[in-house]
């Protein structure tokens, strides 16, 4: 594959350290950091990786990883405190992304009910419309529900030009193309991006998405 567009990259904990002073010089244009899992975990090193992207002038969001049997409500409310104990800015930042890849030992109507609840009060509360992260495969699984007014941040390791979009969707926002990318500042691997032209993430202060 090419890798022309914005570059970014996608860190939790596993990571360990980062430095965000590295990641900027080797040409990254933006960042997600885990911040929350389910409704009882926050990520130790969500706030100090925020503070670090702040400092170098990158954009960055954070992402939630979506349990289907906790509390939709519970676990908005947490990703919700996570993004405004950083000082989230709708306008300035990257929305809030929510990860869909774990059944949990639901069926497809359950996961379908819980997410369709859990990003309609994350938009409500932070008013923007949060990203959807999934893979190709697993969204078929759930039989292709239309939340195509989502954005799409696509999972999918290929030499590819381009991944394959599932259905609703006809595009994708970000591309993760990778889970072993290396990149100065990061010790080992680290997930690697790329982003279409809806993701602006230069220059600061522009709208990202579609913002009300």
């Amino acid at each position: 594959m090419s890798e022309t567009g914005q570059r970014g990259i996608d860190v939790s904990h596993y990571q360990g350290t980062v430095n965000w002073q590295g990641v900027a010089a080797s040409g990254i244009d933006f960042a997600y950091l885990k911040a929350t899992e389910g409704t009882g975990y926050t990520d130790p090193t969500f706030k100090q990786n925020w503070s670090g992207c702040q400092e170098y002038a990158l954009k960055c969001g954070g992402y939630h990883y979506f349990l289907p049997r906790d509390s939709f409500l519970q676990q908005a409310e947490a990703i919700v405190q996570a993004m405004r104990s950083v000082g989230y800015s709708r306008t300035t930042d990257l929305p809030p992304a929510i990860d869909c890849e774990e059944m949990d030992g639901c069926s497809a109507a359950e996961y379908v009910h819980a997410l369709a609840g859990l990003v309609s009060l994350v938009e409500r509360f932070l008013c923007v419309r949060p990203m959807i992260y999934t893979n190709p495969s697993f969204w078929d699984g759930l039989g292709n529900p239309d939340f195509s007014e989502y954005p799409l941040w696509l999972a999918q390791y290929t030499d590819a030009q381009s991944p394959t979009v599932p259905a609703p969707w006809s595009s994708y926002t970000i591309w993760q193309y990778s889970d072993q990318g290396t990149v100065s500042g990061i010790g080992g691997f680290c997930d690697c991006d790329l982003a279409n032209s809806s993701l602006n993430v230069s220059p600061p202060g522009t709208s990202i998405l579609k913002w009300y």
